[in-house]
C-alpha cells in the first residue's frame, strides 16, 4: 500500500514545490527584487506628445518619462523604459513584465479592481473632440449619434457610447485616428484634452479646432501590481509623488513640456502643502500607512477603506451598485444642494409672485376697469394657453438676443422667476375673478379690503393651492436656460458620473417633498383661518 501511495506524495510535494516556485515572485517584495536588479522597469508611452515620445534620436522622452526617472532616483536604480499602449499598459502590470506602468492613465474604480493605484495621483485632464471649423457642432449634445474616433483602450470611448450616445470607432495609435479624422472617415477625435491641444500647437492641424467645454475631468495614476497595494514598492512612489506635489517638481515638468497650466496641479500642490495649527503637514500617513481622506479622490476609495457615511455609500455601491455620489463625493453634493436651495428659492418667489399677481389682476378684472381689465383677461387667457418651456425660450432667447444686440443681457434666475410667477398668477388671476364676482353677488362689486380679498381668495382656494403646487413642479424647466437649479444640478451629475437611476430617482423625491411642503403649508393657513373664524 506504501508502494502505491508513495508516487502520489511524491506528486503532491512536487506540485507544493511547483506552487512555491510560480507563486514566490508575486509574494515577493517587489521593491526589493528592484533594488536587487539594480533598475525598475517603466512602461510609458511613446506616442503620445509631450507625456512620452520619441526624439530626433529615437530616445524615450516626455512628462512621464521624467517621472519614471524620478521614480528610479528615489528608488536608488537605473530606469529601463518599456514602450506601453492603452490596450495593453494594465495587462503588463499584471503580468509582471514591468513594475511600474506612467502612461497618461486615468484613476478609475474599475482599473483599480485590476491593478493598485498610487495616491496621491500625478497628473489630470478630460476629454475633448477635435472638430473640423466647419463641422457646425456647438455642444457635446450636438454629436448625439454622431461617429467619433478614438484610441483602442482609451477610458472616454465607454463614457463616450453610454452617457453621450456617440458612435465611436476606436484605432490603435493616435496616428491612425488622426489620419481617420482628415481623411473623412470620423466627425472628430475624441481623446484627451491636452493632447488634442498639443497637436493643434504642432501646426498641423490648419481648420480643426477644439472648441467645446472639457468633459470628464479624470486624475491620472501611476500604477503597479495589485498585490503590492499597500506594500513598501506602493509607500515609496506614493511618498515621492506627495514631496513632488508639495515642491512643485511637477509643475516643473509641466512647463518644462509646454504643457498649459494644470488646475488639477495647482490645486493638489495647495492640498499637499497645507499645515495644521502645529506646523504638521495635513497630508501625512496614518499608523496604518493611508493618507487622510481629505488629501484623496474620495469617489475612488473603497468603502472599507473610510468610515462614516462616505463609506456606507460607497459600500452600498460596491455590493449594490448604486452610485449615491452625492454622499460620498464633496463636489456633487455641494452641486447639489445648491442646486436645491436654488429651486427652493425660486418655487418661494413664484408660488408668492403668482398669488400676489393673481389677487391684483382678478380684482382688477373683477372691478371691470375700462381698458384694463380686457387687456388683462387676455393676456391671462394668453399666458395660461401658452406652455411655459415656450414662454422661457421666447423671453430669455428671443428678447434676451435682442437685448444682446443693443448691450445688454438677461439675467436667467430673474427671467424665470417673471415668466413662471406670470404663468401661474394668470390662472390664479382667472380663478380669482371668478371667486370676486360669485361673493360679491349681483351687480356688486368687492373692495380691495383684507377682508373681502379673504372671502375671495376662500373660494378660489383649491384652484390657488393647485397652481402653486403646479408651479413649484415647473421650476425645473429653468434647466433649459442653464439655471443651476435641481434639474440642472442633477443631470450635471448625471454626465459625470453616469448614476441616472439614482439621481433621477432622487430627483423625483425631491419635487415631491417640495410640492408636499407647499400643499402642507396651504393647509396649514386654511386651518388657522378656520381656527380664527
Amino acid at each position: 500500500m506504501s508502494r502505491r501511495r508513495l508516487p502520489l506524495r511524491l506528486l503532491f510535494a512536487a506540485l507544493l514545490v511547483g506552487w512555491a516556485g510560480v507563486a514566490s515572485p508575486a509574494l515577493a517584495d517587489r521593491l526589493q527584487e528592484i533594488r536587487d536588479r539594480g533598475h525598475v522597469i517603466v512602461g510609458v508611452k511613446e506616442d503620445y506628445s509631450p507625456f512620452g515620445f520619441r526624439d530626433e534620436e529615437g530616445e524615450l522622452v516626455g512628462y512621464d518619462v521624467d517621472v519614471a526617472r524620478g521614480f528610479a532616483e528615489a528608488i536608488g536604480v537605473e530606469v529601463e523604459l518599456v514602450p506601453v499602449t492603452s490596450a495593453n499598459r494594465l495587462q503588463k502590470v499584471q503580468r509582471g513584465e514591468i513594475d511600474i506602468v506612467a502612461a497618461t492613465m486615468g484613476d478609475t474604480r474599475s482599473r483599480r479592481e485590476l491593478v493598485t493605484m498610487i495616491e496621491p495621483q500625478y497628473y489630470g485632464d478630460g476629454a475633448n473632440v477635435l472638430l473640423r471649423d466647419d463641422a457646425k457642432i456647438g455642444s457635446w449634445a450636438d454629436l448625439r449619434g454622431q461617429t467619433v474616433c478614438g484610441l483602442q483602450g482609451s477610458l472616454w470611448n465607454r463614457l463616450a457610447k453610454q452617457r453621450l450616445l456617440l458612435d465611436v470607432t476606436a484605432f490603435n495609435s493616435t496616428r491612425e485616428a488622426g489620419q481617420a479624422l482628415r481623411n473623412g472617415h470620423c466627425l472628430g477625435w475624441i481623446y484627451d484634452e491636452v493632447l488634442l491641444l498639443h497637436e493643434l500647437e504642432s501646426g498641423e492641424w490648419d481648420g480643426f479646432s477644439v472648441t467645446l467645454p472639457t468633459r470628464f475631468v479624470l486624475p491620472w495614476a501611476v500604477a503597479i501590481a495589485k498585490e503590492e497595494g499597500g506594500a513598501p514598492l506602493d509607500l515609496v512612489l506614493g511618498d515621492t509623488l506627495a514631496g513632488w506635489h508639495r515642491d512643485g517638481f511637477l509643475q516643473s515638468l509641466e512647463k518644462k513640456w509646454g504643457l498649459p497650466p494644470s488646475p488639477f496641479l495647482r490645486d493638489a500642490r495647495t492640498t499637499w502643502q497645507e499645515t495644521d495649527e502645529a506646523g504638521e503637514l495635513t497630508c501625512r500617513r496614518d499608523e496604518q500607512g493611508m493618507w487622510p481622506l481629505e488629501c484623496r479622490e474620495v469617489a475612488l476609495v473603497t468603502g472599507s477603506g473610510i468610515g462614516g457615511l462616505s463609506g456606507f455609500s460607497l459600500t452600498i455601491m460596491e455590493v449594490t451598485g448604486l452610485d449615491i455620489s452625492i454622499l460620498y463625493d464633496p463636489l456633487d453634493r455641494d452641486v447639489f444642494l445648491y442646486g436645491l436651495g436654488l429651486t427652493a428659492l425660486l418655487s418661494v418667489i413664484t408660488v408668492v409672485g403668482s398669488i400676489v399677481l393673481g389677487i391684483l389682476f382678478g380684482w382688477l378684472m373683477h372691478r371691470r376697469v375700462p381698458g384694463i381689465s380686457h387687456f388683462l383677461r387676455g393676456f391671462s387667457e394668453f399666458m395660461r394657453m401658452t406652455p411655459p418651456l415656450l414662454q422661457l425660450y421666447i423671453v430669455f432667447f428671443g428678447l434676451g438676443g435682442v437685448l444682446l444686440a443693443l448691450g445688454f443681457t438677461l439675467d436667467a434666475f430673474l427671467v424665470s422667476a417673471v415668466v413662471l410667477s406670470l404663468y401661474a398668477a394668470s390662472s390664479n388671476a382667472i380663478a380669482f375673478s371668478l371667486a370676486a364676482d360669485v361673493a360679491a353677488g349681483g351687480s356688486h362689486r368687492l373692495r380691495f379690503t383684507p377682508r373681502d380679498i379673504q372671502r375671495a381668495l376662500m373660494l378660489c382656494y383649491a384652484a390657488v393651492m393647485g397652481n402653486s403646487a403646479n408651479i413649484v413642479k415647473a421650476t425645473g424647466m429653468a434647466s433649459t436656460l442653464a439655471l443651476p437649479e435641481l434639474v440642472h444640478a442633477s443631470t450635471s451629475i448625471v454626465a459625470e458620473k453616469g448614476n441616472a437611476d439614482v439621481m433621477m430617482n432622487l430627483l423625483l423625491i425631491c419635487y415631491f417633498v417640495l410640492v408636499i411642503i407647499t400643499v402642507q403649508l396651504f393647509r396649514r393657513f386654511e386651518r388657522g383661518r378656520a381656527t380664527t373664524a
